[in-house]
């Protein structure tokens, strides 16, 4: 592997002797190098001998494992030896390495094969280790020591032919005591090798579960690998990586069980290669990974979002991806990942309803209980809707339903279509379309009670009839106000809503169902009951307006409140009517062409006024019946405004109020411009010494023919 070391310019000047700084080759270095260096004894000749191996063979390789009967560890390559040369000049010097041309190979320091000096240099003094090369048909036994002044030495003991297949064997003696620490940790470390060598005896390669994969980086279910939270593999060596040392944008847990693939060369290593070296070129590859997988596993959850038929599938889908992510995360992913355009909550909207999940195998209920629901728990869910809340059960039975996985809505009619669209339309069964039969029902809650009935266009029937009180619906507040029946005979008086002041005649109600009808608020045969102030009634009664308020306030479309709404031509003054149609003003002044143009445009406007009512009218007309207070917009009117500018014209030029104002048989325009044209033209004279005689003159002529 290119270690990227970079050769700086010397730049020093004025030097007098130049001193080079040399290593000192002592015993103190070598330990320093060798044993001082890696933290981890065990695990570092592992790793430095399966490396070389891996390098050579590509997989090809074999590492036998310590045992109580054969207490040695070895590892074995097929690769191609190394000749005597090498080996004296290469193997045998440390630092000294034929992998630094390229990034083929993960080695490069020149150490790795001195690593088994880590394990065996001990307080007792140091213990050797055994190196075969078999190249060319040739074998080659060395055994590495330390001398007696505490130097590396490497002796030959045996050479000659060999029918071997070419290679570089490494053994050693491993403690009885080191035993399982070695095979574990031969575990960890050859977990993250690809093609894994053949090990002896055999480790139990069990397959990790991936909960996602994309490029360069594969998410694992933690709970199946020998590791903990995020590590980046370069070649067949893995790092954890220390997301204090990049700025990784939150995205990636300290806790996430990913193993990212990083070209070799692209990442700096310590020279134990124990852990990563945080230069800026290891920290812009980390943060380029971390930046992907962060794109990847978004663009996935979100295809794989689009797919699903339903939001509460889209729940599931997007629940069982982010498993572990914590609440924070997930809610920044809930964020960008949609369905439909839509977000995915966790719990099902509660606006303007209730909710409720039966779970299989229910068979009674005694009240409907709302409460909150996972939205992906629904995904299996027979999903049904009701308005009135009595006869449930009954209802139930009806469908069919009981003992299957419910959920159960309950919301005013007038909401249903908002609820069902903020649960992404699903198909419901409607509960409110299963009629229990009178005799099921209980005798208590029926009663004979006044009801208006909407009929055709939304008017209003007045009937007495039997009403089953513990349905539900929708009512009106006989008013008490006993003076005002005394006073104007037999007409009944309502109150609508809780926030109403005084009370509404039946032709009042009328009108404002009439609206309500129009606006799809209410329907034909809807019963609505008349309750007396001092009354109490089961079920779930709701007053006729309530909720019809918020939905009549969103009509009215506030840019038509623009100072000309329900005026038309006939508001504007006739003379200035006519000065409008007049065409062409060559000659007049620059502000009466101005005031032209605008009150030509205003008469346009006026003209093309639709004389009916629009929506925003009969809505603001029901708030108005209902008294509720609605705040216009503050809007100047144009039309005083183009009548105060033609009195100011008026002012500053006196006979042009003459001349509009005068009435001629016949062609009326023609004779007003001919004048117009004449007075202007006379203004627009240049000044000369008898032009106050003239222009006197003139106006004298036009006062005695008007």
């Amino acid at each position: 592997m290119k270690l990227g070391l970079k050769q700086r310019e010397h730049t020093a000047t004025g030097v007098k002797k130049e001193i080079k700084v040399a290593f000192e080759t002592n015993a103190v270095a070598f330990y320093a190098t060798f044993s001082g260096l890696a933290s981890d004894k065990i695990g570092y000749p592992i790793r430095e001998l399966c490396t070389n191996a891996w390098d050579a063979a590509r997989g090809n390789f074999q590492v036998h494992l310590p045992t109580s009967l054969d207490p040695v560890f070895k590892v074995r390559d097929f690769g191609t030896g190394m000749s005597e040369h090498d080996m004296e000049n290469v193997y045998a010097r440390p630092y000294a390495s034929k992998k630094r041309e390229s990034n083929d190979q993960v080695g490069g320091w020149g150490i790795g094969s001195k690593s088994p000096y880590a394990y065996l240099i001990g307080d007792n003094g140091s213990g050797t280790y055994n190196v075969t090369s078999y190249h060319e048909g040739v074998m080659r036994c060395y055994v590495m020591s330390l001398a007696d002044d505490g130097m590396p030495r490497m002796d030959l003991l045996h050479e000659g032919p060999s029918d071997e297949p070419s290679g570089i064997e490494v053994s050693f003696a491993v403690a009885r005591s080191d035993i399982i620490t070695f095979r574990q940790r031969a575990f960890e470390i050859l977990w993250s090798f690809s093609p894994r060598p053949t090990v002896l005896p055999a480790l139990d390669w069990k397959e990790p579960a991936i909960l996602a994969q994309g490029d360069d980086w594969t998410k694992f279910d933690p709970k199946s690998v020998p590791f903990s939270g995020p590590h980046v593999r370069m070649g067949c060596v893995m790092y954890p990586v220390n997301l204090d040392k990049i700025r990784s944008g939150n995205f990636l847990d300290a806790s996430d069980a990913v193993m990212f693939d990083a070209p070799i060369g692209s990442l700096k290593v310590t020279l134990s290669r124990e852990d990563i070296a945080y230069d800026e070129t290891t920290k812009t590859t980390l943060q380029s990974l971390v930046k992907k997988f962060e794109d990847n596993f978004i663009s996935q959850l979100q295809a794989k979002v689009e797919v699903a038929p339903n939001l509460f599938e889209a729940a599931r889908i997007f629940e069982d991806e982010v498993v572990g992510f914590g609440l924070s995360r997930s809610e920044r992913i809930r964020r960008k990942v949609l369905w439909n355009g839509r977000a995915i909550p966790e719990h099902l909207p509660k606006e303007n309803c209730k909710t409720n999940m039966l779970p299989y195998n229910w068979q009674s209920f005694d009240k409907f209980e709302d409460s909150n629901v996972c939205t992906k728990s629904v995904t299996d869910a027979v999903i049904v809707i009701e308005h009135n809340p009595s006869y449930s059960l009954g209802r139930f039975q009806m469908a069919e339903l009981v003992g299957k996985k419910v959920l159960w809505i309950r919301c005013k009619r007038i909401h249903r279509e908002q609820v069902l669209d903020a649960l992404g339309n699903p198909e419901v069964i409607d509960l409110d379309a299963y009629k229990v039969p009178v005799e099921k029902r209980s005798s208590k809650s029926i009663r004979k009670r006044k009801t208006l009935v909407v009929g055709a266009e939304g008017h209003l029937y007045r009937m007495t009839q039997n009403v089953d009180l513990a349905e539900g619906g929708l009512m009106v507040l006989s008013s008490s106000a006993g003076w005002r029946r005394r006073r104007r005979g037999t007409t009944d008086w309502y109150r609508l809503h809780a926030r109403q002041v005084g009370s509404m005649e039946f032709a009042k109600v009328e009108a404002f169902v009439m609206t309500a009808f129009e606006f799809g608020l209410i329907e034909q045969g809807t019963v609505i009951l008349v309750k007396n102030e001092d009354q109490e009634v089961p079920g779930d009664w709701t007053l006729l307006a309530e909720d019809m308020i918020p939905d009549i306030r969103s009509r009215i479309d506030m840019s038509e409140f623009n100072g000309i709404r329900k005026k038309t031509i006939n508001n504007i003054h006739h003379n200035m009517q006519s000065v409008a149609m007049i065409d062409g003003f060559a000659v007049a002044p620059e502000d009466f062409k101005q005031f032209h143009a605008d009150l030509k445009a205003l008469c346009e406007l006026l003209k093309a006024n639709a004389p009916t009512e629009s929506t925003s009218d009969k809505a603001l007309i029901a708030l108005q019946t209902l008294g509720v207070e609605f705040q216009k917009p503050e809007v100047a009117c144009p039309i005083e405004a183009i009548t105060d500018r033609f009195e100011m014209l008026c002012e500053r030029y006196p006979l042009l109020n003459l001349i509009v104002d005068e009435y001629h048989y016949g062609s009326d325009r023609e004779a007003k411009k001919k004048k117009l044209d004449h007075y202007f033209g006379l203004l627009a004279r240049p000044v000369a010494a008898n032009d106050n005689e003239e222009i006197e003159s003139a106006e004298s002529e036009l006062e005695e023919a008007a």
